[in-house]
C-alpha cells in the first residue's frame, strides 16, 4: 500500500511560456524578426504545479517536447516566467516569489519578496537586493517585458537599492521624522531604465521588476545606443549632483 504525501501544500506555482508574436510579411511569404526598438511577445499560462520543482521540470520538458515538434527555441521561445501564489487565501493575485528564464529553461533572475501582506495584513518589507543578486550595472542596454506584450530596447538608469543604501535612507528619515522611517515593500525591488525616445522631452523610464530583464540577443545598431547613451548621460547629470 502506498503511503500517503502528509506535506501540506500552501502554493500553486504558474508556468507562463513567452513567445515571439512574429508579424508577416505578405509579399514575402514569411514572418518578420523581431528587432529593436521593440517587438512583441504573447505570454501562456502553460502548467499550475504544486511546488517549484515541480514547475522547473514541467518547464524543461516542456522545451524538450518543443524541440522534438520541430520549434526550435531559439526561433519561437523568448522566455519563461513563474510566479507563486497562496492556496486557500483570499488575495488580489499578489504574488509571493516571481522567476524568469532563458528559452533553455535556466533560471535568469528572482524576486523573493513577497508582494502578499502577512497575518497582521502588514507588507513584508524589501531590506535591498544585494549585489550578487544586480544582475545588470548602469549603462547596460537590456531587453525589458513593457506592458506585458512587449518587449523594449532599453538602459540601465540605476539598479535596485543595495542593503546599504535602504539601511542608509532608513536612519536618515529616522532622523527627519522623529523615528518614523521609510518603508520599501515588494514594489521597490526594481530598477530604473530608459527606453529610446523620438524627443528630447519624451519621458521614457519605467521601473520595471529585475523577472522582467532579459540580455540583450540581437545586434543594437549606432543610431539606437547613441539615442540610449545621451538619454543616460543626461540622467546621470541631473541623478548626481
Amino acid at each position: 500500500m502506498k503511503s500517503k504525501d502528509t506535506k501540506q501544500i500552501t502554493s500553486i506555482f504558474e508556468l507562463f511560456e513567452i513567445l515571439y508574436d512574429y508579424e508577416y510579411n505578405e509579399e514575402k511569404d514569411e514572418d518578420i524578426p523581431p528587432q529593436y526598438p521593440e517587438f512583441n511577445v504573447k505570454k501562456y499560462r502553460t502548467g499550475v504545479f504544486s511546488s517549484l520543482t515541480k514547475a522547473e521540470q514541467g518547464m524543461k520538458d516542456y522545451v524538450e517536447e518543443e524541440k522534438k515538434r520541430g520549434r526550435g527555441e531559439e526561433k519561437d521561445l523568448f522566455g519563461f516566467l513563474i510566479e507563486e501564489y497562496s492556496l486557500d487565501k483570499l488575495t488580489h493575485f499578489w504574488e509571493k516569489s516571481m522567476r524568469n528564464y532563458l528559452p533553455d529553461g535556466s533560471l535568469l533572475d528572482e524576486c523573493l519578496v513577497s508582494s502578499e501582506p502577512d497575518e497582521e495584513r502588514e507588507l513584508i518589507e524589501f531590506l535591498g537586493r544585494p549585489a550578487e543578486k544586480v544582475r545588470y550595472k548602469n549603462g547596460d542596454l537590456v531587453e525589458e517585458l513593457y506592458l506585458k506584450d512587449t518587449v523594449r530596447l532599453a538602459i540601465i538608469g540605476n539598479p535596485p537599492w543595495s542593503p546599504e543604501k535602504v539601511n542608509e535612507c532608513i536612519n536618515r528619515s529616522k532622523l527627519e521624522h522623529k523615528g518614523r522611517y521609510i518603508f520599501l515593500d515588494s514594489s521597490d525591488d526594481v530598477y530604473y531604465t530608459l527606453g529610446v525616445c523620438e524627443d528630447d522631452d519624451d519621458d521614457t523610464h519605467e521601473h520595471p521588476s529585475p523577472i522582467c530583464l532579459f540580455p540583450l540577443r540581437f545586434p543594437v545598431n549606432y543610431e539606437l545606443r547613441s539615442n540610449l547613451e545621451k538619454q543616460y548621460k543626461r540622467y546621470r547629470a541631473y541623478f548626481d549632483k
